[in-house]
């Protein structure tokens, strides 16, 4: 069984993941860009792709579609990066909030005990 944790070490531990957040911050906002920018990179390249195919609407969409199938993918990825790193930024703020929880509970639990009262 762990030992009961001390304000002390809640305070270390919320520090930690208080950096983890402000360190996720740039990472997380350069990935949103690319996946910006992969979005439009795409709407670009298909755009001109359907202007420059010719033939039937479908036709014209099916090439489209298959020339500009690697900025597709480039967005794709672009785009699950940016969720990652989001995701993993998300668990950072969630171990904040637990760890506020905690040193709330543990700071109650000190006052009931009478500790630091002389």
């Amino acid at each position: 069984m762990p030992e009961p944790l001390n304000p002390v070490q809640i305070e270390a531990e919320l520090i930690n993941a208080s950096n983890s957040v402000a360190k996720s911050i740039q990472p997380v906002s350069d990935a949103y860009n690319e996946w910006q920018q992969a979005k439009l990179n795409f709407k670009r390249k298909y755009a001109i792709a359907y202007l420059d195919a010719t033939g039937s609407v479908e036709d014209r969409k099916q090439i489209a579609t298959r020339d500009t199938l690697p900025a597709a993918e480039e967005e794709v990825i672009a785009e699950a990066k940016y969720r990652r790193l989001a995701d993993f930024q998300r668990s950072y703020r969630d171990k904040t909030s637990v760890y506020q929880t905690l040193a709330k509970s543990v700071t109650t639990a000190y006052q009931v005990a009478g500790a630091g009262e002389r």
